[in-house]
């Protein structure tokens, strides 16, 4: 028996990740925290029926439909949400079979396969609704950071980034793979959080109605610029590369994209979420990430101080001392969840580079 939250699991003869459960509980409270008496909540991808579960009791809603299109799965779900004592829809169907069936629409979607999301975007999409939470597990990151070049660009349309800015870029790739999916039923996608943890990639979005908000949410992607010398990263937004040549220490810099250049985070949500945490929770470790996520400065890539130290020939510097440093200067400046080795910062390349020299001469 494996217990997580209110939930009491027998994973039968489904897959059930213990690893996991960070992130199963920062759904559930996104889930809390946005989620009404009546909202209906569609668990795409079941298992053991642990999400759909935790949901149930821990959100108060009632109203939950969890697929599996494998068998033995349903069979666990069945036995799991009645040990639990949770009344819930439990389909032995494909997420392509129940799309199709029509008529149906959610406030809350939760997609987490086993591998990619590409081959069930589009379908998700027909069960939403102006409104509807979106939020999707990706787990083939060796594709989106640049590891299968070849697979990404074929997969979600974009080049992506193979150093240690590759986490970053993969999950503003996805995004924007979102995004143009959902454009094409006229949503627009409103990020509400955007998490890095072990080996994926979790997304929460909210969707909304109409191709004005389709249209400015695909604006707000496009391309990543790196010096594979400095470390250097510049970028813009648009529909096509304006300056395919852009250069950086006398070499021509790589490209990334297209790839989203909005925000991660809804500093709101991050808030109400570490709220949560903090009152039901009460896991120190957890906790941490989540508050690492909430302080984040939100802007597109971070620096990664032992590249850029390297490219100086000097010895690694501490991203805590460097931080201060930038901010007695004036600079917003904060670690990433991507790798806490890195910062990000409003300062320039030139800008960090001068305060680390000035940490090393004293």
């Amino acid at each position: 028996m494996y217990v997580e939250g209110s939930a009491r699991i027998n994973p039968g003869g489904a897959f059930l990740n213990p690893k996991a459960r960070f992130i199963r509980d920062v759904s559930v409270a996104f889930v809390a925290s946005n989620a009404k008496a009546q909202s209906r909540i569609l668990d795409a991808t079941g298992g053991t029926g642990i999400r759909g579960i935790r949901y149930a009791l821990e959100s108060g809603v009632n109203d939950i439909t969890i697929l599996d299109i494998n068998g033995a799965a349903c069979t666990s779900i069945k036995k799991n949400t009645k040990a639990n004592r949770v009344k819930a829809k439990v389909l032995n169907k494909s997420i392509q079979e129940f799309a199709n069936c029509g008529g149906a629409t959610y406030d809350f979607i939760d997609l987490d396969p086993f591998g990619g999301v590409s081959p069930y975007i589009y379908d998700i999409m027909k069960l939403a609704k102006d409104g509807t939470y979106l939020m999707l597990t990706a787990t083939d990151t060796a594709v989106l950071c640049g590891a299968h070049r070849a697979a990404c660009i074929r997969i979600y349309g974009s080049v992506p980034m193979h150093n240690e800015l590759c986490h970053e870029a993969g999950i503003r790739i996805l995004i924007n793979y979102v995004a143009t999916i959902a454009a094409q039923f006229n949503f627009g996608l409103e990020v509400k959080l955007s998490i890095f943890n072990a080996h994926y990639f979790r997304l929460f979005f909210r969707l909304a109605h109409g191709s004005s908000k389709a249209l400015s949410t695909i604006s707000q992607s496009g391309y990543l610029y790196y010096c594979q010398k400095c470390g250097n990263r510049s970028y813009e937004k648009g529909m096509l590369q304006k300056d395919v040549a852009r250069r950086c220490c006398g070499s021509r810099m790589s490209a990334s994209g297209r790839l989203w250049l909005g925000n991660l985070y809804d500093k709101e949500e991050t808030k109400n979420i570490l709220q949560y945490f903090n009152r039901r929770i009460k896991d120190e470790k957890e906790i941490s990430i989540v508050e690492t996520i909430d302080s984040e400065y939100d802007t597109p890539f971070f620096f990664s101080l032992p590249a850029v130290t390297k490219s100086m020939s000097l010895p690694a510097v501490s991203p805590k001392a460097i931080i201060a440093k930038l901010k007695e200067k004036g600079y917003a400046a904060t670690p990433t969840q991507f790798d806490y080795s890195c910062i990000k910062t409003s300062a320039t390349i030139k800008e960090l580079m001068r305060c680390i020299k000035r940490m090393k001469n004293k």
